[in-house]
């Protein structure tokens, strides 16, 4: 009996100092590269570009190139390690030539100090952002 009384508090005792996930806040705008990096290829590398991000809440606008012409926006949804972006701006979409700045679609995400990385494998495709929050 007593036995079984200590091992039930252990378990208690365990499952009380279990962490919460805790996703951050990630409101702010960021600015960075964005690069392309092609596995099994023989093509040169793409060089980055520059990439502004804006998150604000559940929704998210970002921008490349001078001015940030190439413009996404949406819904952010954010959960433990993933961000997923659904781009709802009718241009560009994401058959543009330069759709860098159009997030769409799901991201692993790490936040380090004020540095935010994002990052995806698409078949032989590695895209990568990193911004610093500004």
């Amino acid at each position: 009996m007593k036995r079984i009384a200590i091992f039930m508090m252990v378990v208690l005792l365990a499952s009380a100092c279990k962490k919460e996930k805790h996703t951050p806040d990630l409101t702010g705008t960021y600015s960075g590269l964005f690069k392309v990096t092609l596995v099994n290829t023989t093509l040169p590398p793409v060089d980055p570009n520059p990439v502004q991000l804006i998150i604000s809440g559940n929704t998210f606008k970002s921008g490349t190139g001078v001015g940030y012409i190439t413009v996404g926006g949406g819904d952010l949804r954010i959960s433990t390690g993933v961000l997923n972006f659904t781009n709802n701006q009718f241009f560009p979409d994401n058959t543009s030539v330069n759709t860098s700045a159009v997030l769409n679609s799901s991201y692993n995400y790490t936040v380090k100090g004020d540095s935010l990385l994002l990052s995806k494998t698409s078949v032989d495709v590695i895209y990568t952002y990193k911004f610093k929050k500004q």
